[in-house]
């Protein structure tokens, strides 16, 4: 009989030790979860341990699922810098109106398809009766809030697929404006070139520098910030996520 192996006889059952010797069966059964063979156990049940815990759900931040939706739309339609687009847009009033509809409108499109202004990135904006690809409003001051929690009653805002301008804005433009010498409109130029911006996927800029045109997306209706007033974009704001033309 091989002399490593191990025979059962009855509860006196005995194991092969490292240098031949036995081990009673007792001494087998004391060992402990410390030993290296319970450690490799351990391990080897592991995976399926882990298989067993549950991952916590972790819910995407809004701004987040945004940006991607800019981008995905971005990728589907491929456009580059240079190449044209039409975009389409449907104009619209909210509360008690008392501006001049036509004048609105009339002035708002001049200035989307202004070649100092957006219409450099390659788009067309066309108005249409209804189902365009955003919403200009113009709002009685008391109802911007109605649009988002982020729109206040005092300045002009964007919401989703609404760009909102502020009936007191467009009749009297805002003190800062008003003190820097900005013309009425200029600032109509700048508060519909700002509001559309947000919808063409940009943020909010900064003054680069005192005596610099202010970017159209700094909030030059609050502070110029040493910057001088400008109604349009800058050479370096010249992109969409939106219609996914980059810079």
């Amino acid at each position: 009989m091989c002399r490593f192996c191990m025979v059962a006889y009855s509860s006196t059952a005995v194991g092969m030790g490292v240098m031949g010797g036995v081990t009673p069966i007792s001494e087998l059964v004391s060992i402990t979860t410390e030993s290296p063979v319970m450690k490799i156990l351990q391990l080897q049940s592991l995976p399926e341990s882990m298989a067993k815990i549950t991952q916590p759900e972790i819910k995407e931040p809004q701004w987040l699922a945004a940006q991607k939706a800019a981008e995905a739309a971005s990728e589907a339609t491929g456009l580059k810098k240079g190449q044209k687009v039409v975009v389409t847009y449907d104009v619209t009033t909210k509360g008690v109106v008392t501006a001049n509809l036509a004048e609105f409108k009339q002035q708002a499109n001049a200035t989307l398809n202004d070649q100092r202004g957006w219409a450099r990135v390659g788009a067309t904006f066309q108005e249409v009766a209804s189902g365009g690809q955003f919403t200009l409003v113009l709002s009685e001051a008391s109802q911007l809030p109605t649009f988002s929690e982020g729109c206040g009653e005092y300045y002009s805002c964007n919401a989703g697929r609404f760009v909102i301008i502020n009936q007191d804005r467009w009749l009297g433009a805002t003190d800062p404006w008003n003190n820097a010498g900005g013309s009425l409109r200029d600032y109509r130029h700048m508060v519909v070139n700002h509001e559309t911006g947000h919808w063409l996927g940009h943020g909010h800029e900064f003054c680069g520098g005192a005596g610099q045109a202010a970017p159209v997306m700094q909030q030059q209706s609050i502070s110029l910030q040493g910057c001088t007033f400008n109604p349009w974009p800058l050479a370096s704001e010249l992109w969409s996520t939106r219609l996914g033309i980059r810079q």
